[in-house]
């Protein structure tokens, strides 16, 4: 090279700081697009605005997580979907599926800033127990497009509740997925979770005063109409036997012991049998009316006349 194609030592550092200035600018134009291609869910945008999905997912819980956070692309995928990206068209085929452990990454890393299941009573029959992906049943709900509660129908069937007032609860609202107790079957705790708001009590006791059985031993809201509640006499069979309980007008049991203390009161009886009283001479009726499973007591015999 003669000296005058050489370059001024000015220029050879102008031309230098020009390249790497290209090189820098090059190298972040990159990492933004892959930025953009990994984690902006405006790529995703371009084309699902218009789908329901992606509507839904704006006005949901999970708005502040990217697309791509739980729909992971394979390589081949990811190439398919930034072809169709600056081509200005739509990717063919399915891509960027939830994988298994998607929900994981966050539900279960004890990060605060998620509700952590680990733990859980429902979360550990199904997840740990039975193996069942977490999109088996939130996959729907994630996006709004059916209420959870539709996808305990696919595998339980459509457990009908005939109980007034409990016809329209979620699932959940007895079942409750969050709590560390064992078994997913509700527990005198669920049951008083709502009732107790309604003035209904059963406190801790012996049974005779307060009953110590879970509600469940009674209550059978998934049960045919008409078998909502089990018959007192299928545990107390001696009310079967004799005495004043078989007397026909003593059938219905709740009619004189209060449901959850299930003592028996003089107003009680005297809803049928307004004139005792009369006769009672300040006694209490089971005084002289025992209502064991014994013979009836004897009727006093009337004085001659």
């Amino acid at each position: 090279m003669t000296p005058s194609m050489a370059l001024r030592p000015g220029t050879r550092t102008l031309l230098i700081a020009a390249g790497a200035l290209a090189v820098a600018a090059g190298l972040l134009g990159f990492l933004r697009f892959k930025r953009f291609v990994d984690e902006d869910p405006r790529l995703c945008a371009t084309c699902h605005t218009a789908s329901p999905e992606f509507a839904l997912w704006l006005g949901g819980s999970h708005k502040s997580v990217a697309c791509q956070k739980c729909h992971h692309a394979t390589t081949e995928q990811g190439v398919a979907m930034l072809r169709a990206f600056l081509a200005g068209k739509r990717p063919a085929g399915r891509h960027a599926a939830v994988e298994v452990g998607a929900c994981a990454a966050c539900h279960l890393s004890h990060d605060p800033r998620w509700p952590q299941v680990g733990g859980s009573r429902g979360h550990r029959l199904h997840v740990e127990q039975q193996h069942i992906a977490c999109v088996r049943c939130h996959a729907a709900g994630v996006h709004g497009f059916a209420p959870v509660s539709a996808a305990c129908v696919g595998c339980h069937g459509k457990h009908a509740v005939g109980v007034a007032g409990m016809s329209r609860l979620h699932c959940f609202a007895c079942h409750e997925f969050l709590t560390t107790e064992p078994g997913l079957r509700p527990t005198r705790r669920d049951c008083l979770r709502c009732h107790t708001e309604q003035g209904i009590n059963a406190p801790m006791g012996s049974h005779g005063g307060a009953m110590t059985m879970a509600c469940a031993a009674c209550h059978k809201p998934h049960a045919p109409p008409g078998q909502e509640l089990v018959d007192c006499r299928s545990c107390h069979t001696a009310m079967r036997k004799g005495g004043l309980h078989a007397r026909a007008g003593h059938g219905r049991c709740v009619d004189c012991h209060r449901p959850h203390t299930w003592r028996p009161t003089e107003q009680a009886c005297l809803r049928c049998h307004g004139g005792a009283p009369a006769h009672a001479r300040g006694q209490a009726c089971a005084a002289c009316h025992g209502f064991g499973g014994a013979p009836l007591p004897p009727r006093p015999v009337s004085p001659p006349p």
